[in-house]
């Protein structure tokens, strides 16, 4: 039995926002990738719809179509299915109703491996807050603010979460809770992606590709995907952020001496961008992209005049790619390496900073853990840079990724400067690495050794910028 989806994303839509009494004008607001809810016959649920519009205005993610708010929509779901089957409203939800649905959740196993659960404790849980914030908004809808408390018999348990904003540096927050949840499980957190993964990511290019493709599209393609892998490694981007890339942040870096990438960073209740210093050499491969592969389809697709700047469009319709579009591209690419380990597009992010972290710590030979993390505690000057190439909105969120940084205020810009010419080092193999591939593809020998030569001169002029200065030190 197919079971359809009970919400559709309007890709385009805007709302009421308030009346300007001195225009005599109605303002709007822009409110795409809002979900809409329906019940499983089709009809409106007009409950679960001002339940979206309630989080709309909390300014809940909706990117990538539908973000944070598609989540919700989600999850609500199997309220509302379960709701509708049993015949009641959403107000005649009570104690044992509530448990009777997440017993039939858990119950639920994976088509693919019967003996196996369908969703682990933690998402069997997240659905049931969701579920419970979902009748407490039901609740007050209806007069009774205390309804999942005194009738569903939910539970606001205090937690505390650390934050910059913050006297104490702590804040306190409310999460809902059931007796019938699960035990929550150990959170699995992905681990960087190894160089070797990284390697078969790149030698499954010329693989994947449609052999009904002509020569010229195969390589826009191909060229499309090493710059997406690039960019993923050379900026620890989030795979929207890499999709969110115009063109004119590439050509702006190019025309930089000290060359920084701007960045959208997500996560964000407004827009923000941050700059990522990047290479020159780097750029080059990004250049030939933009100004010949992309150029080209744009040019025999929509038009010029019609160019809407993204980085990354589709070879058939020259329209902007979808993040998750570029990330089911990398687990494509995973697939036809015969790669058997985890590697997606988040864990090019994970290497990006735990790769910067290691490389101080054996710059600087710190070998006691502990010792370490006490000398963090005192200044937080190296994370906080950390944390303007990565847009994390907490540097103490960067302890996932590491347990070690380091004081040492004074020195820290020649550190810095070390870190960035080994990453200049590592960047020409990488781009030397790209280039064999091409050559293998068919690359002309001559066009080829231009290539090399030009990287050869790039790297020269990253190494000549980012070179740390000379120290006196005291014996």
């Amino acid at each position: 039995m197919v079971i359809h989806q009970l919400f559709k994303i309007i890709p385009e839509m805007e709302l009421v926002h308030y009346f300007d009494a001195v225009r005599g004008e109605v303002k709007l607001r822009e409110a795409n990738n809002l979900p809409f809810i329906c019940w499983p016959n089709g009809v409106p649920c007009l409950a679960a719809n001002a339940y979206m519009m309630y989080l709309y205005k909390r300014n809940l993610s909706r990117n990538n179509n539908g973000g944070t708010l598609r989540q919700f929509a989600k999850d609500i779901s199997h309220l509302i299915r379960y709701c509708f089957d049993n015949s009641i409203d959403f107000i005649q939800m009570n104690d044992d109703r509530f448990t009777a649905l997440i017993a039939k959740l858990r119950s639920e196993k994976d088509p693919l491996n019967p003996m196996a659960r369908i969703r682990d404790s933690n998402t069997l849980n997240a659905i049931g807050r969701k579920c419970i914030d979902f009748l407490d908004f039901i609740g007050r809808l209806n007069g009774d603010d205390r309804f999942v408390i005194d009738t569903v018999n939910a539970q606001q348990k205090k937690y505390q979460i650390r934050t910059k904003n913050s006297k104490s540096g702590r804040i306190e927050k409310f999460g809902w809770y059931h007796e019938s949840f699960d035990t929550p499980s150990p959170r699995n957190r992905r681990s960087a992606i190894s160089k070797q993964s990284i390697a078969g990511l790149y030698d499954a290019i010329p693989l994947l590709s449609s052999t009904s493709l002509d020569q010229q599209s195969k390589r826009f393609i191909d060229r499309r995907r090493t710059v997406m892998l690039r960019l993923l490694e050379m900026t620890g981007a989030r795979i929207e952020e890499v999709a969110r890339i115009q063109i004119k942040d590439i050509e702006e870096a190019i025309e930089q001496n000290d060359p920084k990438l701007q960045l959208t960073t997500l996560k964000k209740k407004r827009r923000e961008h941050r700059f990522v210093p990047v290479l020159h050499q780097d750029l080059a491969v990004l250049k030939v992209y933009a100004r010949v592969n992309r150029h080209m389809v744009i040019k025999r697709t929509i038009g010029t005049a019609k160019d809407h700047g993204s980085m990354f469009i589709s070879e058939v319709t020259g329209k902007p790619l979808s993040s998750k579009y570029m990330s089911n591209e990398v687990g494509l690419l995973r697939r036809t390496a015969g790669i058997t380990s985890q590697a997606c597009a988040h864990m090019f992010r994970n290497r990006f900073i735990t790769k910067l972290f290691v490389r101080l710590i054996n710059q600087y030979e710190f070998d006691n853990k502990d010792d370490f993390r006490r000398v963090l505690l005192d200044a937080n000057t190296l994370k906080q840079q950390v944390q303007q190439y990565t847009g994390h909105g907490n540097v103490d969120s960067l302890d996932t990724y590491i347990d070690l940084a380091f004081d040492e205020v004074a020195n820290l810009g020649v550190v810095v400067s070390t870190v960035q010419l080994q990453e200049a080092y590592e960047s020409f193999d990488s781009n030397v690495d790209i280039l064999h591939m091409e050559l293998r593809a068919g690359l002309p020998v001559s066009i080829y050794l231009e290539k090399y030569q030009e990287l050869l001169n790039l790297r020269t002029t990253d190494v000549a910028r980012i070179s740390p200065p000379q120290q006196h030190y005291n014996e």
